[in-house]
């Protein structure tokens, strides 16, 4: 399974979200970068690793598997390209 994982821009760690499933194991913390969009809308991003068996997958099928928990699934983009690149590519590097 893709293992959650850090980066430069995050600013915020959630936790497991009961005491025991941070006892358990079952749940890690989640390193993520949340900010605001122009429309004061509130989003995380998050960055994942896969593992070599996954990679090998993924590269041999062309497929992304997304799981969320719950009854419905959250509006969501999956990029391999790194946003935070793109953002400075788009403004020139001028971000101060």
């Amino acid at each position: 399974m893709a293992t959650g994982i850090a980066f430069p821009e995050s600013n915020l760690t959630l936790g497991a979200p009961t005491p025991e499933d941070a006892a358990a194991g079952t749940v890690y913390s989640l390193p993520v970068h949340r900010y605001r969009d122009l429309d004061g809308q509130t989003h995380c991003l998050s960055k994942w690793q896969l593992s070599p068996e996954e990679l090998e997958e993924v590269q041999r099928t062309g497929v992304v598997w997304f799981n969320s928990w719950g009854a419905t699934h959250a509006p969501i983009w999956i990029s391999g390209t790194d946003p935070f690149r793109s953002i400075d590519v788009a403004l020139g590097d001028r971000r101060g």
